[in-house]
């Protein structure tokens, strides 16, 4: 730890007549100077930069992402604020500014305006928000394909059933997917909307085989059919790959900010466009809550919250707008590549998502021909220090590399294979 956050921690646990932002302000400064630092010669961060374990080789990054050391240590630093002068937390209006600072930034990120933009805790958390708030009737269908993830499917399964509306889903065959194209999922999805179609529910990278749907082409079928609403799942795809909400025309997008992002646990990002914000009724409601008409804070839960995550996430989308975009899908791109070349080259292996990259991503399967993919993950765990996600029911492990992960770490990977 440097002197000056030495210094200042010392200050949070004497200042009892300093105000709350007098001690928000040097966090924010100590998290911008070691950003500086920590790009001012390379357009990429390191492996250094994060805390993970040196004999660690971790590809697991669509389960939890790692956080970069310097996020980490400013979420240490409020939460040490937090706990050590209560009576600032919360109910301070001194917090106001900073988190809507915060909320400016995500807004910023996925090219949304500030009152399209609130902070729940994860991607499941809006889609139940969705589920159970969209005003929908029993005439109006919801449409998803098999690959959404159980957090964007369940919430409406469920909640029909009381709610009256119905849920319809449709598969995309996976035998084959490497040669699966852009007009195929387009016309799964025109085959299956209908005139009841209200809302449709796209999974923008699928976590159990990594098809990136082309979502801006569904959006303009669905428009063009009559489809009101359409929701995006980006919890594989924000921080993977830009998100611009205007050019994807999409009404909602949630996403598990733990992720891509790299930002603490259970504190995300959700986007509700002004044209649905109406036809939404809160699943949180609390006193004041006239106060948030016209603007998507009033799907937060406005009970005390760990504020401390509010304002890391915006550090994290600091460090994450300070890589270069272009080095960085270069990057991923080379590694993506290099898996499906050994994946096509082994004869243990079969590449089993999309071989085109604009319908893949950092997030790919293979399968294991000799092997058992959970005691194959287990052994590369414990004798090689390989993380990643197996699949038995497929056969397949999941992997997903980021920017830090090298050559080197996919090559050993397929030997040991």
């Amino acid at each position: 730890m440097n002197t000056s956050r030495k210094d200042f921690l010392k200050t949070i646990s004497a200042g009892t007549s300093i105000s709350a932002l007098s001690l928000l302000t040097p966090i924010d400064s100590l998290f911008r100077k070691d950003l500086k630092e920590t790009f001012s010669s390379r357009k990429l961060p390191a492996k250094k930069d994060y805390s993970l374990d040196s004999n660690i080789k971790y590809l697991n990054h669509g389960s939890t992402g790692t956080i970069p050391k310097i996020v980490l240590e400013a979420h240490q630093d409020y939460l040490k604020l937090c706990e050590t002068n209560p009576w600032f937390y919360m109910w301070s209006g001194e917090w106001n500014d900073p988190i809507e600072k915060v909320r400016a930034k995500a807004a910023q990120y996925i090219n949304a305006e500030i009152d399209e933009v609130s902070f729940p805790h994860n991607t499941t958390e809006v889609f139940n928000v969705l589920a159970l708030g969209l005003e929908l009737n029993k005439e109006d269908e919801v449409l998803f394909c098999n690959f959404s993830h159980a957090g964007a499917s369940i919430p409406f399964l469920m909640h029909s059933k009381n709610l009256g509306y119905s849920v319809k889903t449709f598969d995309i065959p996976h035998d084959d997917l490497s040669s699966i194209t852009k007009q195929d999922i387009l016309a799964l999805y025109e085959e299956n909307i209908t005139s009841k179609t209200r809302l449709i529910v796209i999974p923008h990278l699928d976590n159990t085989f990594g098809i990136r749907q082309p979502v801006k082409e569904i959006t303009s079928l669905a428009r063009s059919k009559g489809v009101e609403f359409v929701a995006l799942d980006t919890a594989q795809t924000m921080g993977m790959i830009p998100i611009d909400v205007k050019d994807l025309d999409v009404d909602v997008i949630g996403t598990s900010a733990h992720k891509w992002i790299q930002a603490p646990k259970s504190i995300s990002i959700a986007y509700f466009s002004k044209r649905i914000q109406d036809q939404i009724n809160p699943m949180f409601v609390t006193w004041g809550q006239a106060r948030w008409k016209d603007s998507a804070r009033k799907f937060e839960d406005y009970g005390t919250r760990n504020l401390a995550q509010v304002l890391t996430l915006g550090h994290a989308l600091d460090f994450q707008m300070s890589i270069d975009q272009r080095a960085s899908k270069e990057k991923l791109q080379l590694l993506w590549r290099l898996s499906k070349e050994l994946a096509m080259k082994n004869p243990n292996t079969v590449w089993r998502s999309p071989a085109n990259w604009e319908l893949s991503g950092s997030l790919f399967v293979i399968e294991l021909k000799n092997r058992i993919p959970s005691e194959f993950a287990k052994a590369a765990f414990e004798n090689n220090g390989y993380v990643f996600r197996p699949f038995d029911a497929y056969s397949t492990i999941r992997v997903s590399p980021n920017i830090t992960t090298t050559e080197e770490e996919i090559e050993g990977l397929f030997r040991l294979v």
